[in-house]
């Protein structure tokens, strides 16, 4: 499955007073600056060395690029402040927030991404990471983290946006059907205690020689601990062998939600900075939709 990607700000254009803020934190003058692709985020993004060699990793987005990114931002400060030290989550050594530019200062993670497609040893390998993380975090280190089956309900019900709309869907899918499936899927969400990342694909982990690291925890909240088995699953498919999920309605119930909500969303115009995120929506949509009608033949 193809990736979306943001259009990325060099460190060099960051406002003087976000770049100040690096240097004063990293306690030398930065050197050089290393721009990193792939990822939704419209901001900086960027591999650090000053000229004392210490190295970090700065992200950084203002509302002039994306009014809503910020959010997201200072929504992965609190979850990454929360979690706390784990091998499974980058070190934050730092935030910067003067109310519109918003940006953080991590350890510079010396790996790469999982290729993409997925192979099974490294398929194997983030699984078997992603069981370990998930035991760590349920019950949740947040107890106050938002519930995702709340702050995604829209998003969720969007097989109502498809009737309403008219959309076109695959013949073989009936939205009524669909839709209540996805209304079975959101009371299961609802009932998770564990903290859920809610967004991994393969750019949001990196592979080092003895880590895997999960970053970008902009969309963390409570849920089945299997939730994210579920998400990372869907882009693993067609890749490599994967362990059966249970029969379970509120998973089918969740994949069908996911569908919907990707299947509507694919439709929109694109937002400020993503100018691909609507194709990559469409065929996450296509995925997930398979995966319900293997799991309806199957169970």
């Amino acid at each position: 499955m193809a990736h979306a990607a943001g259009v990325r700000l060099p460190y060099g254009e960051l406002p003087a007073a976000v770049r100040a803020w690096v240097e004063r934190t990293l306690g030398s003058v930065v050197i050089s600056a290393d721009t990193q692709q792939g990822g939704f985020s419209p901001g900086t993004a960027a591999r650090l060395v000053t000229a004392s060699g210490r190295r970090a990793f700065v992200k950084a987005v203002g509302t002039s690029l994306n009014p809503k990114t910020p959010v997201l931002f200072r929504q992965e400060i609190t979850a990454t402040r929360a979690i706390g030290p784990l091998p499974m989550v980058p070190l934050m050594y730092d935030v910067y927030d003067d109310g519109d530019w918003v940006g953080m200062l991590f350890e510079d993670i010396s790996g790469q991404l999982p290729r993409h497609p997925w192979t099974q040893e490294e398929a194997d390998r983030v699984l078997g990471a992603l069981d370990e993380l998930t035991d760590a975090l349920d019950p949740s280190p947040w107890p106050e983290a938002p519930v995702i089956a709340v702050r995604s309900r829209d998003f969720l019900s969007r097989w109502e946006n498809v009737l309403a709309d008219g959309l076109a869907v695959p013949s073989w899918v009936d939205p009524e059907e669909f839709a209540e499936m996805a209304r079975t899927g959101l009371r299961a969400l609802a009932e998770g205690k564990a903290l859920a990342h809610y967004d991994l694909r393969a750019d949001n982990i990196i592979l080092t020689d003895d880590r895997v690291v999960f970053i970008d925890w902009a969309h963390p909240g409570l849920a089945p601990r299997w939730t994210d088995s579920v998400i990372l699953q869907a882009e693993m498919r067609g890749s490599v062998t994967l362990p059966e999920l249970p029969d379970d309605s509120g998973i089918t119930g969740l994949i069908a939600a996911i569908a919907g909500g990707m299947w509507w969303g694919s439709a929109q115009p694109s937002p400020p900075g993503l100018p691909t995120v609507r194709q990559w929506q469409r065929q996450n949509a296509l995925a997930h939709l398979d995966w319900v009608r293997e799991r309806m033949q199957r169970f």
